[in-house]
This record gives structure tokens, sequence and C-alpha cells, in this order.
């Protein structure tokens, strides 16, 4: 940032007070306001005829100069409405003629940019694009190439919206020429309606944002990023359909560490190998098998699972997930979240181990499982640490509940090294697992006892569990827990919070 300095106010008639402001105000105004605002700032002050310049992030978006009523059109269109058909084609000309008007007033605005004096000499680290898919892209290729070859653009997204009458089937296609070896571009997205361009050429590309990408995608694209770019560390892919069923990832020269899908339409997803994968997440609700090959380095996890079928998917989730922990040796944080309907579960015993993790999260646990089910991944993960449990509140009685009776064992297995129990949505019918908890567990320091709250999530990875203040104990409930921990559980007593 160029040294402060002030500029005296004219006392002329024509005093300029906005030229008098700090350059680190000046900058600190025009970062909030959108691209567009920020290139008509020239008006307002000459001084500030320079601050586009200094911008880092640049964005132009079409939604930032399309009328209100408009985003409106669309949503009523989407739900058939208006019924009368007059009317809706009405709405329909009003919307066609708003995206014309706006997609040239849109081309003239980019156009005038790439055009003003000066413009090759930015250094901008960010651009976000969204623009209507129209049969003519020119202006936004050539922006897209000076960006990447010229300002030395780090990070791009690109969004491209469907506009009325426009080939539904063509998809935008990434100009890729401007890839060369002088491109400093390492974090790209790319939003639908978007063609995925050759990657071989993208070596300095390390984070890859791949969205919303359409049905007729061949299963033959994805697999190739992978394998193709090599120097990829970070990819995700969000709502991403396919015509195959099937995605198989065998990359072995493959640097990715960081890999999300969240709600893709896989069915079946084989990591085969990935040999440098440290954080995976699976945020899914059509994949109903995952396959786990050599994932060696994989440490943090988050994994979340469709119930929307039957009891069958979740006695298949059981058996899968079993196989997946002896496939995962190194992994040290493990989310588990489920999503759809409340499907009773019964305890299962696990016969493999995670001898490495220390951090594990369940959440979303439906009100009416056995909750004592986490019991097999309590005695699987021998020195786990942190063990959080997170049942939603619900305000009707759960069914399927039946009374466990666990007698202690003569050859009862101790667990010797975890130290805090948190368990949110804690009710009497759980004091079987907070008895079983106590009696196991050697080195047990702290137990926390919700019975409402909610995970705050950090990222995919890590968590805050959160805790309301509405749902107090009763004098009663407090003391059957203390005579519970008293009785059965190890000296010294743990810490006990009940909230």
């Amino acid at each position: 940032m160029p040294m402060l300095h002030r500029v005296r106010p004219r006392t002329s008639g024509g005093e300029d007070r906005l030229s008098v402001l700090h350059d680190d105000l000046i900058l600190l105004i025009v970062s909030r306001l959108d691209t567009r605002t920020v290139l008509s700032m020239a008006v307002l002050a000459r001084r500030w005829v320079r601050i586009p310049h200094e911008l880092s992030v640049l964005d132009f978006r079409v939604s930032d100069i399309l009328p209100p009523e408009y985003e409106r059109t669309v949503a009523l269109r989407r739900r058939n409405l208006p019924r009368d058909a007059t009317l809706a084609g009405t709405l329909d000309g009003l919307k066609a003629r708003c995206e014309i008007d706006t997609i040239r007033s849109f081309t003239n605005g980019i156009t005038s940019f790439l055009q003003a004096e000066g413009g090759h000499d930015r250094r901008v680290k960010t651009l976000r694009l969204e623009f209507f898919r129209t049969y003519n892209s020119i202006c936004v290729d050539r922006l897209i190439n000076v960006a990447v070859g010229a300002w030395g653009v780090e990070d791009l997204e690109v969004v491209v919206r469907q506009s009325s009458g426009y080939d539904q089937m063509r998809t935008y296609s990434f100009p890729h020429n401007c890839l060369n070896l002088r491109s400093c571009l390492r974090s790209l997205t790319l939003g639908k309606y978007c063609a995925l361009p050759p990657l071989h050429s993208y070596n300095t590309l390390t984070k890859l944002i791949l969205r919303d990408m359409s049905a007729s995608t061949p299963v033959a694209m994805y697999e190739r990023v992978f394998k193709d770019c090599t120097g990829l560390q970070v990819l995700h892919l969000m709502f991403c359909c396919c015509a195959h069923t099937t995605l198989v990832v065998d990359a072995s020269c493959s640097h990715i560490r960081e890999l999300v899908l969240e709600e893709c339409s896989f069915f079946v997803i084989e990591l085969r190998d990935l040999p440098m994968l440290v954080r995976l997440a699976c945020c899914l609700t059509d994949t109903s098998k995952i396959l786990f090959g050599s994932v060696p380095s994989l440490m943090d996890t988050n994994l979340s699972f469709s119930l929307e079928d039957d009891s069958k998917v979740v006695a298949r989730w059981i058996d899968e997930f079993d196989s997946f922990l002896g496939m995962s040796p190194t992994m040290t944080n493990l989310v588990i979240r489920f999503i759809g309907r409340r499907t009773w579960i019964r305890p299962s015993h696990l016969e493999r181990k995670l001898p490495h993790l220390k951090k594990l999260l369940v959440a979303d646990m439906p009100s009416n499982w056995d909750i004592s089910w986490t019991r097999g991944l309590l005695m699987a993960s021998t020195f786990l640490e942190v063990l959080h449990i997170h049942v939603p509140h619900s305000e009707t009685e759960p069914d399927c509940l039946r009374g466990m009776n666990w007698s202690k064992s003569r050859n009862e297995l101790r667990h010797h090294h975890l130290k805090e129990l948190v368990v949110i949505g804690f009710t009497q019918r759980n004091i079987w697992l907070l008895k079983y908890v106590v009696r196991v567990c050697t080195s047990l320091q702290r137990i926390v006892l919700l019975k409402d709250g909610h995970v705050r999530y950090i990222g995919l990875w890590d968590w805050r569990m959160v805790g309301q203040q509405t749902c107090p104990w009763s004098d009663d409930e407090k003391m059957v827990v203390r005579r519970m921990m008293k009785k059965f559980g190890l000296r010294p007593l743990p810490e006990l919070i009940l909230g």
C-alpha cells in the first residue's frame, strides 16, 4: 500500500472533500463495494480514479445489474406460475427482454473496462465472474485471458447462468489457452454450464472446485481430474451429476490432500489409490456405497450418510463402515453425521480397529436409536481421547426403544485413554451408556451431559459442542447421575457438568 498522505481540502467553491481521505480508508470503503460501483467512483473524486487499479479482488457479477423483479419472475416460473398461459407468456417475454438488456450492459461494461488506460498494468489476485450464456462470449474470454496472462490472477471463479432462448445442451468452453508457463493460477472454480478444459496444462493449479456439473458429464472426465492434474492438492466436487453411477479413483501419482464430495450423484465411490489424501469429506445423499482402498495418509474424515431407504440400508452401512475402519490405520479425527429418516439401529460389534483415532463426533443421531451403538466405536478406537455424541432435540417420545441389560462381564475390556465424554440430547434412557463409560474408561477426566444443544462446525473437520440453557436438570435427575457415578465409576471421579 502506498505511503499514507493527506491532501489539504481546497477552500474554493469546487472543494473536493472525498480527496482528503487517507488511502487506507478509501481502500477499506471500496473493498466493501461491488466492482461495478467501485469503477464508477472516478466520478466522485479525482484521487479515486487510481483506486480500482489497486484492488486485489474483482467481481463482475451479472446479478449486480439485474432488476429486483427478475429473480421474483424466475422463481414464479420455476413453480409453473402463473397458471394462466397468456400471463405466463407475458412474464417469459419480459424476462427474456430483461436478459437481453442485461447481457448488453454487462458486455459493454467489460469491454470498456478492458479498454481503460493502463488496464494491463493491474495486479489482481482474485477474479470472480458471473454471466449469462450467450452465443458470443468474446469479451468474457478476453477478460479471462488478460486476467490470467497479464494481471497474475491466482484465484478464478466462473459461474454461468442460463438465459432464455439459448441451447441448454451447450456449455461455456473455458479458454484454457491462457494457461501458459507464466500463469500464476492456483485456484479454479467452475460452475454449472461450464465445460471442464484439459487439465494437463494446469501446471500451477493446486485447488479445483467443480459445482453443478450436468448429468451428461462422462465419468471419465472426473477420473481424469485425479490423474492429469498432478499438482492438484485440493479437489471439491459439489452437486455434480454424471452419466455413470460409479466413480473409480486410481491415481498413484496424485498429490491430492483434501477431497470433498458433496451431494454428488455417484451411487458407488471407490477410492482405490490416493496416497497423499489427508482430509476426506463425503456429504452424500445419493451414494449408497463407499469403497476404501489405499488411503494410507488419511487423518481427518467427515462422513454423512443418508438413511432415507430402510433398515437394510442401515445394516449395510454398518458392514461397510466396519470394513472402512481397517483401511484407515492413520486416521486421528472422525465426524459421522446421519441424514434422513430416523431408522432403528441396534448395537453392533465392530471387528476392525482404528488404532490412531483420537477425536470422534457422532452427530445428528436419530433419537429412536439405541445410543449404546457408540460402544462399538469406543472399543474399536483404542487410543480415543475425545468422544462427542449429538442427538437432536425431539418433542415426541421415540419409538422402538428397548431396555438394555449391561451386566458386567468377567472379561470386560478396559479403555485407558478416553478423557472427555460430551453428550448433547442426553436423557435418562442414556444412563446405561454413561454407566458403561464410567465403568470401563480408566482415564476419564470430564463428562458433559446436555439436554439440548447443537454442534457448531469449524470447517468440515473440527467442531464445538454448544449447549442450550433452556433445559435445566431437576434435583432428582442430578441425584440419579451422581449416585450412579459414585457406585460404578473409578477413582478419582471425573468432573461432571450438567446442562
